[in-house]
């Protein structure tokens, strides 16, 4: 069951007090900010890890539809920079926290 406190009930959509997944809790239920303050210092350097190396990987897709793809699979750009915006977002916002926690 999710220990984390729900800012908006909406935003839970009911996860938490069903006793959804705890994966499905932090995919509907809880920022991404919210879901690295969480974790102890050694988890978030493992999950900045974790997300560098998916931002590298969809970082060098994007660039190989940039390259090889176009102009024939042009209707790919959205999923594919979609998920290149999200997996920055998420990396960018726990390599914040990390440097926060690791300053002080």
């Amino acid at each position: 069951m999710c220990t984390s406190k729900v800012v908006f009930k909406n935003d839970c959509i009911g996860a938490c007090e069903k006793g959804a997944d705890v994966e499905v809790q932090r995919a509907v239920c809880h920022t991404d900010e919210e879901r690295y303050r969480s974790l102890s210092l050694e988890e978030l350097k493992e999950e900045v890890k974790k997300l560098r190396m998916m931002a590298i990987n969809t970082a060098t897709k994007l660039h190989d539809l940039a390259e090889e793809g176009l102009p024939e699979k042009w209707e790919e750009i959205p999923k594919v920079a979609e998920e290149a915006y999200r997996v920055h977002r998420s990396y960018y916002t726990a390599k914040r926290i990390l440097e926060e926690r690791t300053k002080s």
